[in-house]
C-alpha cells in the first residue's frame, strides 16, 4: 500500500495549475475588486475564486522557516556533525515552498473547472504591503489587475461597511473628520505606489475603473479580457456582465437602493456627495486631491 495515498492526485492537480498562467486583483477595500473578481471567475477560461488569504501565510513563513532551520542546524552540528546531512531552506526553497502552498489552496477549491482555464488568480486588498516581492519573486509571471474607484467613495463605503458589522467607532476613534484626513492619506499612498510598483511593466498592469463598470461595463469587462487574451466576444460580455451585476448580488435590489445591512450596499458612484459637508471635502481635497485629479476625479 502506499503510504501517501492521496498524494498522487494531488500531485496531478497541482501539475495542471503549474502551466496555468496567474493574475492578482488588487485595489483598496470597498473599491470594487469582489465585482472584477466575479466578473474574471465567470469566465470560462479563468479560475479567481476570492481571497485565498496568502499574505497571512506570507507572514508566518518566515518564522516558520527559521525554526526549521535552526532544528536542521541543530541536527547536522550535534548529530551528524562532519555529515551535515540536512540542507537548510535558503530563498529558493522557500518561494518554492510558498507556491506550492498557493497551488494547494487553489488545487482544494479548483470546483473542477481547471480543464478549460488559462488564468488562475486571487483578488485581496493585501497584496500592496509586500508588492514588490510577489511582483518580483512569488509571482513573476503574473497579470496584476488594480481597480480604482473615487478615494471619496471608497471612504463611505468603508465607514458603512464597518458600521454594520460594529466597528465603525474603532475605524474612526470617533471622529468623523479624522477618520477622513487618515483614509485621504492612506487612500492616496496605496493608489500611487501601486501605479509606481507598475510604471515600467504595462504589459503585467490593468487598472479597472469602478465608475467605468458602472458606466461602461461592455467596453470595461472587454477591455479587461483584451489584456488578460482570453475570449472577448460580444455575447460572451453581454453574459458575463448580466451574471457579474449588481441586481443579481443584491437580492434583486436596483442600483441606488440601499440597503445598510448588505455588503452589496449601494451600487452607485458619487455617494460621497451625500455624506461629505464642505469641511470633509476640504480635509480629503488637502490630503489627496493631487491622486484625485491625477486620475480624472474632481477634487472638490
Amino acid at each position: 500500500a502506499k503510504m501517501l495515498p492521496d498524494l498522487q492526485k494531488t500531485l496531478e492537480v497541482l501539475a495542471d495549475i503549474s502551466n496555468k498562467q496567474t493574475l492578482v486583483v488588487n485595489g483598496v477595500v470597498k473599491s470594487g475588486t469582489t465585482w472584477v473578481q466575479r466578473i474574471l471567475n465567470a469566465h470560462p477560461e479563468v479560475f479567481c475564486p476570492g481571497e485565498g488569504k496568502f499574505s497571512h501565510l506570507l507572514s508566518g513563513l518566515p518564522g516558520a522557516v527559521r525554526d526549521y532551520n535552526k532544528a536542521l542546524d541543530y541536527t547536522n552540528r550535534v548529530i551528524y556533525r562532519e555529515q551535515n546531512f540536512y540542507n537548510v531552506w535558503r530563498v529558493e526553497e522557500c518561494v518554492t515552498a510558498f507556491q506550492f502552498c498557493m497551488a494547494l489552496s487553489w488545487a482544494t477549491s479548483n470546483h473542477g473547472r481547471l480543464d478549460t482555464v488559462k488564468y488562475i488568480g486571487d483578488k485581496d486588498t493585501d497584496y500592496l504591503s509586500n508588492i514588490e516581492l510577489w511582483r518580483d519573486r512569488l509571482l513573476p509571471d503574473a497579470r496584476f489587475i488594480h481597480v480604482i474607484r473615487d478615494g471619496r467613495d471608497c471612504a463611505v463605503s468603508n465607514l458603512l461597511q464597518k458600521r454594520r458589522v460594529g466597528l465603525e467607532v474603532e475605524m474612526t476613534g470617533g471622529s468623523f473628520y479624522g477618520f477622513v484626513d487618515s483614509y485621504a492619506k492612506g487612500w492616496s499612498a496605496k493608489i500611487v505606489k501601486f501605479r509606481k510598483a507598475f510604471a515600467n511593466l504595462p504589459e503585467r498592469y490593468h487598472e479597472v475603473r469602478y465608475e467605468d463598470l458602472l458606466n461602461a461595463p461592455t467596453r470595461t469587462i472587454k477591455d479587461l479580457f483584451c489584456f488578460l487574451g482570453v475570449a472577448d466576444d460580444d455575447a460572451l460580455i453581454k453574459e458575463i456582465s448580466a451574471a457579474s451585476a449588481f441586481e443579481r448580488f443584491s437580492g434583486g435590489r436596483e442600483k441606488g437602493e440601499e440597503n445598510q445591512e448588505s455588503f452589496y450596499r449601494k451600487g452607485i458612484s458619487g455617494d460621497w456627495l451625500n455624506h461629505f459637508d464642505e469641511r470633509a471635502r476640504s480635509i480629503f481635497a488637502t490630503n489627496a486631491g493631487e491622486t484625485l485629479v491625477s486620475l480624472g476625479y474632481r477634487d472638490v
